[in-house]
């Protein structure tokens, strides 16, 4: 084997090399577009869930106000009724 043949077979083993580090990078570059699709849609049905949660907290909120005035609108009748039946 000469000395140009081995330079030859060096290059076109320098060649390959770069085309299959090329075909890796390639193919981890579509495992993370896979993967960043996942995640994608994993984090829009998080966000549906999340807005579905906080619309539940707001109800039970407004529940709560509901209740509370409620009971105020109570007390205060009660108070006045016994205001009324005060014998001064």
């Amino acid at each position: 084997m000469g000395l140009s043949s081995g330079i030859s077979n060096c290059m076109q083993q320098d060649k390959f090399a770069k085309i299959i580090l090329i075909s890796d990078l390639i193919k981890d570059k579509e495992a993370k577009e896979e993967e960043l699709a996942y995640y994608e849609k994993v984090m829009q049905e998080l966000l549906v869930k999340m807005h579905m949660v906080k619309n539940e907290i707001n109800l039970t909120n407004t529940i709560i106000d509901v209740i509370k005035n409620e009971k105020a609108d109570i007390l205060q009748q009660f108070i006045e009724s016994k205001d009324n039946t005060r014998v001064i």
